[in-house]
């Protein structure tokens, strides 16, 4: 073992360890390639159904899809949700304002404004 490896001890539960034997994994590996994404600039981890892993898996293995072939649908669905959350932002600031229309509340604010 080179020098630039530090040993040190992990506990992990019966079933995982059970898994890392069945696929006959290196957990020395795994956890420094985990390691190595987690502290990554460039990279994310993403926690999805079964479903979604096993879609994922089935296009990736059938198409050779690429990470940077995926990111613009990322980036897509990121900008979906911005303007979902967005629109739910708006949606809140009606709630506080009484359920008053955006414009119908800018007249009230002009004419409070105007009277003070």
């Amino acid at each position: 073992m080179t020098s630039k490896y530090k040993r040190i001890n992990v506990l992990i539960t019966p079933e995982q360890h059970e898994k890392v034997l069945i696929r006959k994994v290196s957990l020395s590996g795994l956890i420094r390639d985990l390691l190595d994404d987690w502290f990554s600039d460039t990279r994310i981890q993403l926690t999805v159904t079964p479903q979604t892993k096993h879609l994922y898996d089935t296009v990736i293995s059938n198409f050779g899809a690429s990470d940077k072939e995926i990111e613009p649908y990322i980036v897509e669905a990121l900008d979906a949700l911005l303007a979902d959350k967005t629109a739910e932002i708006g949606e809140l600031r009606k709630q506080l304002r009484g359920d008053q229309s955006e414009p119908e509340a800018q007249t009230k604010t002009k004419r409070a404004s105007k009277s003070h």
